[in-house]
């Protein structure tokens, strides 16, 4: 039996993921900044000086990896994904609930397998000093991003499946 205590303790614990996932986003929203003004940095420089700078495609591409895994959590806590609810609208709210469960824990289990990978591919990144190819950015930083991107998404998707399970509504879309 579930006790007051219980539930408030574990209400921290969401204010804690809640204010982690929204830290990872405002990263995320960062280096989509730093993309952009890389991206209009090179094209600046190719069209007007007909002479484009030097890695911008390493950068470019590492750019995307932190825009990518540390967005994904908040997309998913807040419900920023796209959701079609043509079959639940004909179900049982019980029997949503309890799809919803699996969903997510199902979810929950392969972005472990992804969390997983990542960390076996982190640990390759660093054992063979892997870096991009011009300009040779190292890609064990970014692959760590990835782990931890994919770990909080999972810790994420293990929490909507607990909410649901009790049946309480999903955070709020900010």
């Amino acid at each position: 039996m579930e006790t007051e205590r219980d539930v408030v303790e574990f209400n921290g614990g969401e204010k804690i993921l809640d204010r982690t996932v929204t830290g990872m986003a405002l990263l995320a929203g960062v280096s989509l900044l730093w993309l952009m003004a890389l991206v209009c940095y090179s094209v600046f420089m190719r069209r007007v000086f007909n002479a484009p700078p030097l890695g911008s495609g390493d950068l470019a591409s590492v750019s995307l990896v932190p825009v990518v895994f540390l967005g994904f959590a908040y997309c998913g806590w807040t419900g920023g994904h796209i959701a079609v609810d043509i079959i639940s609208g004909f179900n049982k709210p019980n029997l949503t609930r309890w799809t919803d469960v699996i969903v997510r824990l199902l979810s929950a289990g392969l972005l472990g397998i992804m969390t997983w990978r990542c960390i076996a591919l982190y640990f390759d990144a660093v054992e063979t000093a892997e870096a991009s190819e011009l300009i040779e950015i190292p890609h064990a930083p970014f692959v760590a991003v990835m782990v931890v991107g994919t770990a909080v998404f999972t810790l994420t998707f293990l929490v909507m499946a607990w909410r649901a399970w009790r049946g309480q509504p999903d955070a709020a879309s900010p």
